[in-house]
């Protein structure tokens, strides 16, 4: 076997152990999404199989490579190879061929009858996928194909059941995420789409339909940064998405908007404050007499001057500054903030920050293990990474970059969002 590096759910390639169906499946999604997993498994599909036709024969189907696939399977009388090899025919539309091969699969091998089901069901047989669904072992399967065919049937609340049930089973189940979150934003349950939706944005490999969609509905809730980081990530994954990148363009004209009605709302009322004469309060007639021979009438006056330049004012003392900065933090003013050296004080303090070690953003435990596989222990190491290479990181996705902005957030910080280029 040769040494490839694969994500890790491709690593069954490499394993002595026989892979499932839903491994190959998923497998196949990554490949169609993620153009860097592609180009991994292409990578790893010409560095060497040769010696391994059923392990080559998967990754042909995974990257759609139904004739190299079919050379490499055909002949292999096992069950899963000739799943496989269906999976294959599906892909270029020869259905009739592999139902023959999974109806004769399914004799044998649990997982090929789950899939003889699925296929039924998309060929429009759904009484003899309903038989073949009452012959299977596994419950999730059961559940999974019985809301696929309720679905099909528009019982959308049997679905919606189903569906449910199969994440009481497994809360990672990418597909059964997915289709929950469409059949609950069709009726109008934006919460727990949204939730549902959050599953395709978290676990690896993550469903870009369903990354995409939730970015839809934070759209339409007026959420536009949340809508902004989901397009962003779809784009992680693919930069030519023609259809994320125009929700991503259209997502932040309307963020646009809204901050620049809001930002000129804020300027006017922060121009309104600033000429407040510093008479209409309640400052001591000494504190008052001191200010005025300092040529300091109005708020913005008082707020352009640093606390050393009051002291070193004649007869201006600490009882009088402190009355002052209590009057300017009951409205979150404080002295100098208008000032230059304010600016130059808060990069020094942000130096301070990057050299403290990522433990102070006070992470989760899933958060703190995608940044140690990254090999980033500081703060400043963290700063180096843009948010698109954080989406593609081993086990990230939406939550885990999100969890890191909001902590950096908190100290003033951003992670670099970079234009993506197809």
């Amino acid at each position: 076997m040769p040494t490839i590096v694969l994500p890790e759910f491709a690593q069954f390639l490499t394993s002595a152990d026989e892979p499932t169906v839903k491994q190959v499946r998923l497998l196949r999604l990554a490949a169609e999404q993620n153009i860097f997993v592609r180009k991994d498994l292409q990578d790893a599909y010409k560095n060497g199989f040769d010696s391994e036709p059923f392990k080559a024969g998967i990754l042909a189907c995974c990257l759609d490579f139904a004739g190299d696939a079919e050379e490499f399977l055909t002949g292999n009388s096992a069950p899963l190879a000739q799943t496989v090899l269906a999976l294959a025919y599906v892909s270029v539309e020869e259905t009739s061929e592999a139902l023959k091969l999974l109806k004769a699969a399914a004799k044998k091998h649990d997982g090929a009858k789950a899939e003889y089901a699925r296929q039924l069901i998309e060929a429009g047989r759904g009484d003899d996928a309903e038989a073949v669904i009452g012959e299977l072992a596994s419950e999730q399967d059961v559940n999974f194909l019985s809301g696929r065919l309720a679905e099909i049937r528009n019982r959308i609340e049997d679905a919606i059941d189903f569906y449910e049930r199969v994440l009481e089973q497994d809360q990672e189940h990418l597909e059964a995420a997915f289709k929950l979150g469409v059949l609950l934003d069709r009726i109008g349950d934006d919460d727990m789409a949204i939730e549902y939706y959050l599953v395709c944005a978290d676990v690896p490999p993550h469903y870009v339909p369903g990354v995409i969609n939730l970015g839809i509905l934070y759209d339409e809730r007026g959420e536009s940064n949340a809508a902004i980081d989901c397009f962003r990530q779809a784009l992680a994954y693919n930069p030519n998405n023609q259809r994320a990148l125009m929700l991503l363009r259209d997502a932040k004209a309307s963020r646009t908007m809204y901050y620049d009605e809001r930002e000129e709302r804020e300027k006017e009322r922060m121009e309104k404050i600033l000429k407040t004469p510093v008479n209409d309060f309640e400052l001591s007639v000494r504190s008052r007499n001191c200010l005025a021979k300092m040529n300091i009438f109005t708020l913005g006056d008082l707020i352009s001057i640093t606390e050393q330049e009051m002291l070193n004012y004649k007869n201006f003392g600490e009882t009088s500054l402190k009355e002052v900065k209590k009057m300017l933090d009951a409205r979150n003013l404080r002295l100098g903030m208008l000032r230059e050296n304010d600016k130059r004080n808060y990069q020094r303090a942000d130096q301070k920050t990057q050299a403290e070690n990522v433990e102070k953003l006070e992470l989760s435990g899933r958060t703190l293990q995608v940044l140690d596989r990254l090999g980033i222990k500081k703060i400043g190491e963290l700063l180096r990474y843009d948010d698109l290479q954080l989406y593609r990181a081993p086990a990230s996705g939406q939550s885990v970059v999100q969890e890191i902005s909001t902590a950096l957030g908190a100290y003033g910080l951003s992670l670099h969002q970079p234009d993506v280029k197809a």
